[in-house]
């Protein structure tokens, strides 16, 4: 894993340029724009969880949300607890190519999730079905 100079924006970083948000056709898209044109360590807690949910600008925003994850995992994200990480357990397993030792620690994050008190764990529980349905991912 490379390391990456957090105050670059994703455009920086991959070479890709964002079109105007300003002309953008939904208010989503328009706030994955802004968040693609603002420095790395800028982007609050809601737009990395917004670029996670909606699987953007990967590899450099599993980074940042990494961290979060492992101090909480159910980290919101200006979701619901638990929907940040239950969307990357969800991946295609080609987003983890260039983050392996991510998706390795996947699972002990998940039984971390499982383990918090179910008024903290509800919403992350039922993004799975497994309020009724014990603890295991089908």
């Amino acid at each position: 894993m490379q390391p990456f100079d957090p105050t670059k924006t994703l455009e920086g970083l991959t070479g890709l340029r964002a079109d105007d948000p300003d002309v953008a056709k939904t208010p989503l898209i328009e706030w994955i724009i802004r968040s693609w044109k603002k420095p790395l360590c800028d982007l609050s807690d809601d737009e990395i969880g917004r670029l996670v949910v909606q699987r953007d600008g990967f590899p450099y925003v599993l980074d940042l949300v990494w961290p979060k994850l492992e101090n909480d995992p159910l980290f919101d994200g200006g979701y619901y607890p638990g929907d940040v990480l239950s969307s990357l357990i969800r991946c295609d397993p080609q987003v983890w190519a260039a983050r392996p030792n991510y998706q390795a620690r996947l699972d002990t994050l998940y039984q971390q999730a499982l383990g918090r008190n179910p008024e903290e764990n509800d919403a992350f529980r039922d993004s799975f079905d497994l309020l009724n349905r014990g603890t295991a991912i089908s």
